[in-house]
Order: structure tokens, then C-alpha cells, then sequence
């Protein structure tokens, strides 16, 4: 029996720089109080390093965004350890948002649920680009951000994804 191996037809990734900065800087914070009250906080530095490693996990999570399009017509979109894939006979219908608003509407970026036009909708938000909406055949909506929604949109098209609605 011969393997498939799907292959990319459309790939777009984000690093946000920003939020590894600000983990960067945290950190030396953290250094700098530690080495400055040595004293005090010995017994709390397990405690410190075990919540700084949460959240440098969670950074790397947050910070690396993609989409892909694959050959066979599926979508993966998401984090590295938070993403969806989705082949096409599970997608009812893709369309490009016409309101993206990650702020107001999920109250803020990353991966989070919101409620918008009377339906609960997750969303894959990375900083205030154009949006994609996909409703899936089991009626669960997703929100995600892209930079270029009419290139995802044409590829899904071309290599039997749904047709957009």
C-alpha cells in the first residue's frame, strides 16, 4: 500500500517578536529581584521557576501562528500546540469576516471563544489582521486571523476545498 504524504499548497506564518521581548525582559526581572532579595525569596524560587516556565510554554505557544492549505483541500490553522485541521467534507461553509475585530469581539488576541451575531465562535487571533470564518458541518464557527484571506480562499478552491459561500 503506497503512503500519501499531503503537501502545502499555501503556508503563512506570524512570529510575534513582541511577545518574546516582553518574555525576555521578564525574565531579567525576575533575576534582578531574585538577586537583589536573595534572602527573601529562597524559600518562593521553585514556586517562581515553575510559574516562569509556564509561562515561556505559553509564550511559545502564543508567539507562532500559521495556516496552511494542503493539496487534498484541508486547513490547519492555529498554534503549535493549539491548532485545528480540518479536511473539506467537515467545512459547511468559508468566508472572509467582514468585521474583524479580535478586541472587541474575543475580548483580546491568541487563542480564545467569543460570542458575535448571536453565536459562540472560537477564535485563533494574532494581532489585527484580516479574518476568515469557517462554520463547520457541526455547527461550531471559527474565527481566524490571515494576512492574505483571497490567497487561502483561491487555494481551498483550486484543490477541493468548499466552495465559499
Amino acid at each position: 500500500m503506497a503512503a500519501y504524504y499531503q503537501s502545502v499548497v499555501y503556508e503563512e506564518k506570524k512570529v510575534t517578536y513582541w511577545v518574546l521581548l516582553l518574555v525576555l525582559a521578564f525574565v531579567g526581572m525576575i533575576f534582578v529581584v531574585a538577586y537583589l532579595m536573595k534572602d527573601v525569596l529562597l524559600p518562593w524560587f521553585p514556586v517562581a521557576l515553575i510559574g516562569l516556565l509556564v509561562g515561556m510554554f505559553a509564550t511559545y505557544n502564543i508567539a507562532f501562528y500559521h495556516v496552511k492549505v494542503f493539496d487534498d483541500g484541508s486547513l490547519q490553522f492555529g498554534f503549535p500546540r493549539w491548532h485545528i485541521k480540518l479536511q473539506p467534507h467537515e467545512i459547511k461553509s468559508i468566508e472572509e469576516t467582514g468585521s474583524y475585530r479580535p478586541i472587541k469581539d474575543f475580548g483580546g488576541l491568541g487563542w480564545r471563544i467569543g460570542r458575535k451575531d448571536g453565536k459562540w465562535k472560537r477564535g485563533y487571533l494574532v494581532w489585527l489582521q484580516k479574518g476568515i470564518e469557517i462554520e463547520t458541518i457541526n455547527g461550531i464557527y471559527y474565527v481566524f486571523g490571515t494576512d492574505n484571506p483571497q490567497a487561502i480562499l483561491s487555494a481551498l478552491g483550486q484543490h477541493g476545498g468548499p466552495a465559499r459561500i
